[in-house]
């Protein structure tokens, strides 16, 4: 989002193509003219691509740079890089070519305003006047946007440069591993010591790639977080410090920053035996040595969300730690639901559900039997009485506490009552009446229709409560948009979407080809009766009076032998 002193504007994407709209919703540039739109930078220029080009617009869709370039990519310190006939080069916003197309990659201007340059395979390193600064003669090189270093390969050797090109180390390392510094970049030094391989051996260097731990000194060695490295020898774990000094000792069974997907905390888990103890980003304690298990999960804040552990510790009991080594939460309850990016949860405590939120303020009394979490939704399923209803997060009725059982399905609720189900909307009103024996929820790889029973029979019936297929057969199969096969008496048949009779309920068995896999549409059917098969068009129309057993063996046998 971008905002002048008049407007706000705000990118949005349609079906192969991108365009911006004002703050009233209004279109300011349409969709269906850019295949790609950047965002606004900060001197009010948009990238974009059009009829297989690339070029720069503003938000008045003057051209900046013309539409000429094969690819086109971001400023970096002033400099863009393009592809034009295969090769990369540089312009400026003025859209002028500084450095010229000669280049076999696409690179940025970083900390050391230094580019990757590769020519004839070779790489090295650049200025924003084309000048090589590091030699254009290596295998692979390495630059970062925090540290004013970058790094070069040689005969699959390692080494250090200056951002003036001054080699500062001997090609010696066989690896040369960046920390973490933020969500966006990594670094070499400036989160701690670097950590380098050499001949199966781990060391850590210094700012002045002096060995602080020398190779061999640990078995494990990860890179540094926050300024503390976790090790291991002979099994056992530890950390260190920048000084290489322990600052906790070398024997637990196991250490880790904890991990959810490519997300890694700055606390640190502890692992001996069979219990975990949390320690804050400085290596001090925050939980007892008494923790069984912990899970990430998130809040929603006032203005952002925030990240935290739920936490089970030996006696069974649940609290909070904030990703920041906050205690929130005491371990006070049974059970916690995890927020989910929610502001509020349902807890357990002394055999009750409650509403918390969370700090652990009871925002609901502890008075249900049960809750369910609704994913994405602003209300949870509860039971109270041994009937189930619906609450919002403050704990108000939306649904009466009349029901059975209540599932959360398409556009709305499963409920049972009596017995029977039906479904109901958040409103409570009736869109499928409570008078069936099953109606289907989700089904993978099923028709967007429920399939329901009704005194024993099956059909099937829309979202909206409209019945599509009357409830007249023993069985009801749907894998594609043509055909629907249905049962009655043990014999098998097809009828369309309109439930018209294609193929009579007259045969012992009826295949064809899961349009899924084969990608295509169903166009052939497979019938068998008195022990022979033949084929016919989606219309019931006959293709084949007797198809081979091997053909029907080798499109089914994989259904058939099972």
């Amino acid at each position: 989002m971008k905002t002048s002193e008049f407007e706000t504007f705000e990118r949005v994407m349609g079906e192969n193509s991108w365009g911006f709209v004002n703050q009233n919703g209004e279109a300011v540039i349409p969709l269906n003219k850019y295949k790609f739109l950047n965002p606004i930078d900060e001197e009010g220029m948009i990238l974009a691509q059009s009829n297989g080009k690339s070029g720069y617009i503003n938000i008045k869709q003057d051209t900046l740079i013309p539409f000429i370039y094969d690819d086109l990519s971001v400023f970096s310190h002033g400099l863009a890089p393009a592809k034009k006939n295969d090769k990369y080069g540089f312009i400026d916003r003025k859209g002028k070519v500084v450095i010229p197309f000669k280049y076999e990659n696409e690179s940025h201007f970083y900390k050391c305003r230094l580019a990757r340059a590769k020519l004839n395979g070779k790489y090295g390193f650049i200025d924003q006047s084309g000048n090589e600064i590091v030699p254009i003669q290596f295998e692979k090189v390495r630059s970062n946007k925090i540290d004013s270093l970058v790094c070069a390969m040689k005969d699959g050797k390692w080494a250090f440069f200056s951002c003036s090109g001054k080699q500062l180390t001997e090609f010696e390392y066989d690896k040369i591993t960046e920390s973490y510094f933020d969500d966006r970049n990594y670094t070499y030094f400036e989160r701690g010591l670097c950590r380098v391989e050499k001949n199966g051996k781990v060391a850590y260097l210094n700012k002045d790639f002096k060995e602080v731990v020398n190779f061999g000194t640990y078995d494990i060695a990860e890179p540094y977080r926050n300024y503390l490295g976790i090790v291991s020898k002979k099994g056992k774990y530890g950390i260190i410090d920048t000084l290489g000094n322990v600052v906790l000792p070398i024997k637990y069974d196991f250490i880790e920053h904890p991990t959810e997907y490519s997300n890694e905390s700055d606390l640190f888990a502890i692992k001996k035996g069979k219990n975990i103890q949390l320690l804050d980003n400085r290596g001090n304690p925050i939980t007892d040595f008494d923790i069984k298990e912990f899970e990430w999960d998130s809040y929603k804040g006032k203005e952002s969300y925030h990240r935290y552990f739920v936490l089970t510790n030996s006696s069974g009991m649940v609290g909070t730690v904030s990703d920041k080594g906050i205690r929130e939460i005491p371990f006070e309850y049974e059970k916690i639901e995890p927020f989910d990016g929610k502001p509020i949860t349902f807890a357990k405590r002394n055999g009750k559900f409650g509403l918390i939120d969370h700090k652990g303020e009871v925002q609901y009394p502890f008075e249900f039997e049960e809750i369910i979490s609704v994913s994405s939704d602003d209300y949870f399923i509860a039971k109270k009485s041994d009937k189930y209803g619906i609450i919002d997060f403050n704990g108000k009725q939306i649904v009466s506490f009349s029901y059975e059982h209540i599932d959360p399905t398409y556009n709305g609720f499963l409920v049972k009552k009596n017995g029977l189900i039906g479904k109901i909307d958040i409103e409570e009103n009736v869109i499928i009446p409570i008078e069936y024996e099953e109606i289907s929820n989700w089904v993978e790889y099923g028709p967007d229709e429920h399939f329901v029973t009704k005194n024993g029979k099956k059909g099937l019936i829309s979202r909206d409560g409209k019945i599509v297929i009357p409830t007249e057969y023993d069985e009801i199969s749907v894998d594609n948009s043509k055909l629907i096969k249905v049962a009655n008496n043990g014999v098998f048949g097809t009828i369309n979407w309109k439930n018209e009779i294609i193929h009579p309920i007259q045969y012992k068995q009826i295949l064809w080809e899961w349009p899924y896999l084969t990608n295509k549409e169903l166009d052939t059917v497979y019938l068998k009766r008195n022990g022979k098969y033949i084929s016919t068009d989606t219309k019931g129309n006959i293709l084949e009076e007797n198809v081979s057993e091997k053909l029907i063996n080798e499109k089914f046998g994989y259904l058939l032998n099972n």
